[in-house]
């Protein structure tokens, strides 16, 4: 009996952790799955955010100091850009190199667009309201800032500030890579949350 009782719970232990084998690979899946995608959705809700905001201070008009310490009246792309990261601290963003000013590229289609930012990085885009950015006016009333010059020669725009109340709009790319290793080698690093808005200035003339 006492024989019995010992070969039937070292086949039920047996069992026990054949199951565990076979279930732990989708449980770890689901788990980090999960925690994928709740790292997409706060960075997006970060993004919109962070659009929403670097957009308020592209069409403020009123006396403010720079964190440089320099004191102007109208935003410049340099503003907005601060504003923007200021808000997305915990995201590696910047101007696009080439085009910060519109056209986006793939006429502003993110996903299977050959120029999309690095893994874990983003691009800031202040242009006009259109989905390809390649309108005017495409900047906020002071312009660049100390902003690098846009590229001409690979068709970048160059800045043509708003006026009046002139509607400006700001685009963020960021290009977003799973830490599940399954999930990366089916989708790579082409996942690319997207956000934007677009607000009227508020200027004078």
């Amino acid at each position: 009996m006492k024989a019995r009782l010992k070969s039937y719970f070292r086949g039920q232990k047996s069992q026990g952790l054949t199951e565990f084998a076979l279930i732990a690979p989708v449980i770890l899946l689901l788990t980090f799955g999960i925690i994928d995608f709740g790292r997409a959705l706060y960075l997006y809700i970060t993004l919109q955010q962070a659009a929403n905001e670097g957009a308020r201070v592209a069409v403020r008009a009123s006396y403010f100091i720079d964190p440089s310490g320099q004191p102007h009246q109208w935003p410049t792309d340099t503003d907005v850009a601060n504003a923007v990261t200021g808000h997305a601290v915990i995201m590696n963003l910047a101007n696009n190199p080439a085009c910060p000013n519109g056209p986006l590229p793939n006429n502003g289609v993110a996903q299977g667009s050959s120029t999309l930012p690095a893994a874990n990085t983003g691009w800031i885009f202040i242009t006009d309201p259109s989905q390809a950015g390649n309108g005017s006016p495409n900047g906020p009333r002071g312009g660049l800032g100390s902003y690098p010059a846009p590229n001409t020669g690979a068709g970048c725009n160059l800045v043509t500030p708003a006026t009046g109340n002139e509607p400006i709009k700001v685009t963020l790319w960021y290009t977003f890579q799973p830490i599940t290793p399954i999930i990366q080698q089916v989708v790579g690093n082409n996942i690319v949350i997207t956000a934007y808005a677009v607000y009227r200035a508020e200027y004078s003339n």
